[in-house]
């Protein structure tokens, strides 16, 4: 009688657990679906730059001079403190800066590269020119200034 209770002790747990498998197999049934998408739809337009509009642009006037022949040529030394790709970063630049040093700062166009200049006066000499240089390197926005000679 023991053998008995026994058999159908272990065919009524093989019955359930063949079933509960099966039932497992068929709820766990992952339905095919399209790849989930993220859109940054509630991210709205954030400008990381963080551009500020210059409220007034600074300009030097500039004065055009007329070299005759017989003159020598003269070279001037100007510091270049900034290259920016707009005339607007370059603004921003000068806004910035212009407390931190006395001289005054312009900003030029350059055509070859298409960039916006950020420079200080035009020096007569080069020992003029770096001895400016080399005051401003001390302050971290003017570290990557450098004399560059015009004719």
């Amino acid at each position: 009688m023991k053998i008995i209770n026994y058999c159908l002790i272990l065919i009524t747990i093989m019955f359930y657990a063949c079933a509960s498998s099966h039932e497992t197999t068929q709820t766990q049934q992952i339905p095919k679906k399209e790849p989930e998408v993220y859109i940054f739809d509630d991210a709205g337009k954030i400008d990381t730059a963080k551009v500020e509009k210059p409220k007034e642009v600074v300009k030097e006037p500039v004065s055009v001079e007329k070299k005759e022949t017989n003159q020598p040529v003269t070279k001037k030394f100007i510091v270049q403190v900034g290259a920016f790709t707009s005339k607007e970063r370059a603004q921003i630049f000068i806004n910035e800066n212009k407390t931190k040093i006395e001289q005054l700062m312009s900003i030029t166009f350059r055509d070859q590269d298409k960039l916006w200049l950020v420079q200080l006066p035009a020096f007569s000499s080069r020992e003029e020119a770096e001895k400016v240089r080399n005051s401003i390197w001390q302050i971290p926005s003017f570290k990557d200034a450098f004399i560059i000679t015009s004719e």
